[in-house]
């Protein structure tokens, strides 16, 4: 694993365009899209509350209970020199920030286990409710470049207004079936903060292989008729077929709950014509 520590002042990077947002290796949620190979659609506006509570978009499943709401809390500068401390890949920074600053999630206070059970989209969910009780709701876009007129100007994003795409009626556990070939079914779990851990633990593993380390953190069995394949995690997900490995992929792709931070859409008033930026988890903290 990487000695990288994270802190406000070293994290780089600017708001980019779509386009752009793919040279920015670094960012945990450019990351996971590489992995999951497919993007979602469209997905209804959620109003995000501008207090210290926070709408989850997935919820946590904690002891038989779907939890929906959570509440966070500013963070202070013992915060941020802890997560200075921080080593290893983003997702462990986040893991740290979100232990720090998460009060309770539903009535359960906060726990490492806790936090590291939630769905990733939540996770970013609650990110974005730290920043805006932070530094409130409005982040500064500085010189983004118009893809139809090439004019350079500045934007306000309201972080409560983004897209976000939620479970109206999530299965048991967020467990789904996936069909695959040849008559086979997967039974599939969205990929928490564990899996999310998991991609990232390696810093020079390829695509493919961070494509086993989520699968091997979702699959929960596959089986065809009534035999049940006796591999598990990693091994099981390395014994698919590719076709049956993308299938899997690009499900958890559209059903992933959470804020679609690459979505963020606006007009430019210079030209009258739609703009398209993608936001990172590092990005949110940088200073105006």
């Amino acid at each position: 694993m990487s000695d990288t520590h994270w802190d406000f002042d070293s994290i780089g990077g600017s708001v980019t365009t779509l386009d752009q947002a793919l040279a920015n290796p670094a960012a945990v949620n450019a990351q996971v899209a590489q992995v999951l190979t497919e993007s979602v659609g469209d997905a209804p506006v959620i109003d995000v509350p501008e207090d210290d509570h926070v709408q989850l978009c997935g919820g946590l499943y904690w002891d038989g209970e779907l939890l929906t709401r959570a509440q966070v809390r500013e963070l202070t500068g013992e915060d941020e020199e802890a997560l200075a401390r921080v080593k290893g890949s983003q997702a462990r920074w986040m893991s740290v920030l979100l232990e720090r600053t998460v009060i309770r999630v539903g009535d359960e206070p906060a726990s490492p286990k806790l936090i590291r059970k939630l769905l990733i989209g939540d996770r970013d969910e609650l990110v974005i409710g730290v920043r805006v009780a932070t530094f409130g709701k409005t982040i500064s876009a500085r010189n983004v470049q118009c893809p139809h007129c090439e004019e350079h100007f500045d934007a306000e994003v309201d972080l409560t207004k983004i897209e976000r795409l939620r479970l109206e009626n999530p299965e048991s556990k967020h467990q789904y079936e996936v069909e695959l070939r040849n008559g086979r079914k997967a039974l599939v779990r969205l990929p928490d903060g564990a899996a999310q851990e998991a991609i990232f633990e390696q810093d020079d593993a390829t695509i493919p292989e961070r494509n086993s380390a989520l699968l091997g953190g979702c699959l929960v069995k596959v089986w065809s008729g009534d035999v049940q394949d006796a591999r598990i995690g990693k091994e099981l997900a390395k014994s698919l077929s590719v076709a049956d490995r993308q299938q899997i992929l690009r499900f958890i792709s559209e059903t992933q709950p959470g804020p679609l931070l690459d979505r963020i859409r606006f007009s430019h008033e210079g030209c009258g014509r739609e703009v398209r930026l993608t936001l990172t988890m590092p990005e949110l903290f940088l200073g105006d």
